[in-house]
Formats: C-alpha cells, structure tokens, sequence
C-alpha cells in the first residue's frame, strides 16, 4: 500500500506542482487552511480537481486573526516590524496541517515551499536547507518552524527554480496565472489596512538627539531603515532609525546610524541543540527575507531564549519584530526575533 502525505494546498501554482510531483509516490491528501474572506477556496477547489484529488478544508480563520492578524496590527502600534509570514508557519499553517495529519494516522506533511529537507550528515538528522532557486528560496520563513516537524516534512518544490515550476504546470493544464500577495490579508497599502484600526496621530521627527526637524502624520506610516517620504529637506540623506510610540516620535539619523555589528534574538527555536553549534565556523545570519546573509563571529546565550549574535561585518537596520534566521552553510538551524537588549 502506498504511503499517504498530507499536503498544504492553496491551489496557486507551487502547490500545485508539488501534488503532481507527489503524486508519483504517495497518495496525496490536499489541505485547504481557510484564513479568512480573502482565502481563494474556489481556486484550491479547481486546482485539486484537475489533479483528480479531492480536496480537504479546515477553517482556520479564528487562529489566523487572532495569531496572525492581531499579531501584524500590535506589533505596528509598538513601533516594531512584525514578519507575518513566519509566524503563520509557526502558529497556523504547519500546526493546522499536524493536527490534520495525526487525525489521520498520516506520517507525511508537505508544503510548496522552495526549500529542502535533507539527511545533514553534520548533525545526524533531516534538517531544511536553502532551495536551489536562490532567488525565490524561501527557508527563512521556515526559520521557526517547530523541530519535531522536521522528520515528517517533504519540500518537493526545493530542486526546481520557479520558472520551471510555471512552465511544467502549465503543460499539466494549470490555468491560473495570478501570484500570491506578500501579505495575504492586505489587497491595499499598510497604512491603508493599519488605519482601519489604528488612528493615527501626527508627531515630532527629531534627530536622535532630540533636535525637532519637522512632523510626520502617523508612525503607522514610517519602518526602519527608510529612507523616502519623509518630507525633510536636509543636508544628508536621512533614514528613520527608530520608532518611539510612547512619544509619537520618528527618530531619524544618517546611514552609519542604522549599521549593527551584532543582534540581540528571543523566541528563539533551533532546529538542533544550541551546544552543537555554539563553536561552529561558517554560521551566518539573515535578518530579512531579501537581505544578504552575514558571517558570525559568535553567538552567546544571554537568558532563558534570548541569544546575541555577534557579526564580522555591519548589517543594516535590524529591526526589531523581524526575523532572524541562522544558518550553518546552507542548512537553516533555526531563527529568532529581533529585539532590544532590555528584553
């Protein structure tokens, strides 16, 4: 008897393409995760239907609001930078698909991610590693994914470039040509969707040293690292380099003022023990999906899972609230959230 997988399935073209690819060898159960009025059920309904799977729905709207949501909306009344995508892994999708799987009795869980899962001879377990498709490779958003998943898991899209992926769905019948949004629950502008639930206030912009340069008409407006749409005329090109919500200030500062030599982590998950990796060479860092990865010195457990990492070279604007995945080569060890040292 073959062997059953249970595979998120949102009916877009990744998803898709990896049910064909798994079809070859398991009998493929597709999970719609319904997270809202925005998800595209009727599309995942037809997808399944031209790969004669029958599809499966949970309706996981309540945790996605609540996990998700809510999450993405306090994070920007704090004046942090929230990453959506990573904790909708965490919390929702892959626990949703578990929970679906083990109902079952079914070992397999699989997603349309293009990452890998291989046997790292290193650490004596399958762990994710980057896909090969470097532009589109998407293991950091898998950075904090519970490591008990990791032996269940199939990534079949990892060894494929998109491209790829596109031309051979599309002789498979595919007939769908619209991408997934970054964020899915936003089909506007952030500040657009934050101002349905937050108002803003106008404030100061000052430089860090509390000098007032002129005023912004909400922070919901400004992230870090920014540089456009500050409406300041200066002698030097400025950056916002920090938010104050206590204040309803806008810090901004010039590009050395968002440079770090080393990050400070929590929510930490690692995908192996901390202590097999503590001493290791080649361990680098990407603090934002498209950022470029950055050489670790070293990385020391401050407290409970707070963890700071030091860099051989600079990287720009950390910002709290997002992601920080760490990598051994291209295997992913884990990730944690940026945050300030006070935490």
């Amino acid at each position: 008897m073959r062997k059953k997988v249970v595979l998120g399935f949102s009916g877009g073209v990744d998803s898709f393409f990896a049910a064909s690819l798994l079809k070859r060898d398991y009998d493929v159960v597709p999970v719609f995760i319904r997270l809202g009025t925005f998800s595209d059920e009727r599309r995942a309904k037809l997808s399944s239907e031209l790969l004669n799977l029958k599809l499966n729905v949970i309706d996981a709207s309540e945790d996605f609001k609540s996990y998700v949501m809510d999450y993405f909306i306090d994070y920007y009344k704090r004046g942090l930078t929230p990453n959506p995508c990573v904790v909708c892994n965490q919390k929702v999708k892959f626990r949703k698909l578990q929970e679906f799987a083990d109902s079952r009795g079914i070992e397999r869980i699989a997603t349309g991610h293009y990452a890998r899962v291989d046997f790292t001879e290193r650490f004596k377990r399958r762990l994710i590693h980057r896909g090969r498709d470097r532009g589109k490779e998407q293991s950091y958003f898998l950075s904090m994914l519970n490591p008990d998943l990791l032996d269940r898991l199939l990534l079949p899209l990892g060894n494929f470039e998109k491209r790829t992926v596109v031309e051979l769905s599309r002789k498979e019948g595919y007939p769908f040509s619209s991408e997934s949004q970054d964020i899915c629950f936003i089909d506007t502008t952030y500040y657009d969707f934050l101002r349905k639930f937050l108002k803003p206030e106008p404030g100061e912009i000052v430089l860090k040293d509390g000098t007032v340069l002129g005023r912004h008409p909400g922070i919901l407006r400004f992230t870090i690292g920014q540089r456009k749409g500050l409406g300041i005329a200066y002698e030097k090109p400025l950056y916002v380099i920090a938010l104050d919500p206590r204040r309803n200030r806008v810090i901004v500062g010039f590009k050395e003022d968002l440079m770090r030599g080393s990050i400070a982590m929590w929510k930490t998950v690692w995908h192996v023990p901390f202590e097999f990796i503590e001493n290791f060479d080649n361990i680098h860092v990407q603090t934002r999906y498209r950022s470029r990865p950055v050489s670790v010195r070293s990385i020391k457990h401050l407290k409970k899972d707070v963890y700071r990492v030091e860099l051989r070279s600079k990287v720009e604007a950390p910002a709290p609230g997002q992601v920080c995945a760490v990598y051994w080569k291209d295997v992913l060890l884990g990730g944690g959230e940026i945050t300030a040292e006070e935490v």
